[in-house]
């Protein structure tokens, strides 16, 4: 009976931790840094996300008009992560129980 339970709450976890890997993948990941240039006297800034691709550090321009809805976006990331390795523990806890 219990064992029955702990199966399905298994296959659960599993389940939810499949939908959240899915979407971590479609969101973007890294960090966002500011680069200031100078140029005639003059100061300019820009934004640009750095991260990781197969070994390679990344860096990528954000215009003015799409920081806002990146950093959302990777607050989302880090939040799905989190919870991502919290079903990774719940997952490797209920395969050792039911061993």
């Amino acid at each position: 009976m219990i064992e029955g339970m702990l199966k399905k709450e298994l296959e659960r976890n599993k389940s939810s931790l499949k939908s959240l890997l899915s979407i971590l993948e479609k969101l973007p990941k890294g960090s966002v840094h500011i680069r200031e240039k100078k140029y005639k006297k003059t100061v300019y800034s820009y934004c640009y996300l750095k991260y990781r691709d197969n070994g390679k550090n990344i860096n990528k321009h954000i215009p003015d008009n799409k920081v806002e809805e990146l950093l959302r976006n990777l607050e989302n990331y880090q939040k799905y992560a989190e919870e991502a390795r919290v079903y990774e523990k719940r997952i490797k806890y209920l395969e050792n129980i039911l061993k």
